[in-house]
């Protein structure tokens, strides 16, 4: 014959609802870390989206632009507790309906919680993020134009080759004018010049990465392009010389 006891019953009782307690705080607990890791990103990405944005009238500051998506994948992969980061769709200065000057980009990744349970889909996140190039305004609070700031700034440019150079060279220099250049996508390009037909570059979007041949070319091309061996970019002089390079012998640099 059974018998039952009230020793008994809260011992059963307790068996059964403990694990669930113990599961529901797990629960929360790893909740509030995805909320966090989720906060994590969005605030580096906005952070390094607004650095951009304040630098994005400046040649150094575009500059900046052509390792943006690099540098935000390190600082979010060494900062949160993610993997697998990687930016995509960045558009840089362009122009949607009556707004201009847009910088958009979202981030993708992969949450690494360690959970103690293993799922079958990982837990992924994704940002996206729209901000405004900084155009800045006079006391009277008339915003002034791009070119009136470039006029403003005291610099020097010259060019370089980032990837296989030492020398610094003049905008008119023949070393320059045979190599590509590296520029942003945009709808003057556009009129100028037709997709690379070896490239397929027809489905770029404005505000992405291209490669121009300025002086003897007709068309725009992607970065993986076998016809863009060597490219150039614009660079203020004293910015060259601090990465250690030297005047060019040909044109002098200056």
């Amino acid at each position: 014959m059974l018998k039952i006891t009230k020793r008994g019953s809260i011992g059963v009782e307790a068996a059964i609802v403990l694990p669930l307690v113990i599961l529901g705080i797990l629960t929360i607990s790893y909740l509030i870390k995805i909320n966090s890791t989720n906060e994590t990103v969005m605030s580096i990405a906005a952070d390094e989206g607004r650095k951009l944005s304040i630098e994005s009238y400046t040649s150094v500051g575009r500059i900046a632009a052509f390792k943006f998506t690099t540098k935000l994948d390190e600082r979010v992969e060494q900062n949160s507790n993610c993997t697998d980061v990687n930016t995509s769709n960045f558009r840089y200065l362009y122009s949607n309906l009556n707004i201009d000057k847009l910088i958009s980009f979202d981030i993708d990744y992969k949450l690494d919680c360690k959970f103690p349970i293993s799922f079958y889909e990982p837990i992924l996140g994704k940002e996206t993020i729209t901000t405004r190039a900084f155009l800045g305004s006079n006391k009277y609070r008339k915003t002034k134009g791009f070119s009136t700031m470039e006029e403003m700034e005291e610099s020097e440019q010259v060019w370089i080759f980032p990837r296989a150079g030492e020398k610094y060279h003049k905008k008119d220099c023949p070393y320059i004018k045979v190599a590509a250049t590296q520029a942003i996508l945009s709808k003057n390009i556009k009129k100028k010049y037709k997709p690379c037909s070896i490239c397929n570059s027809n489905n770029i979007r404005t505000g992405s990465i291209v490669y121009c041949f300025f002086n003897n070319g007709k068309s725009y091309h992607r970065p993986n392009c076998s016809t863009v061996d060597r490219y150039v970019i614009e660079i203020e002089k004293s910015e060259a010389i601090k990465r250690g390079y030297m005047p060019c012998l040909k044109c002098g640099g200056i």
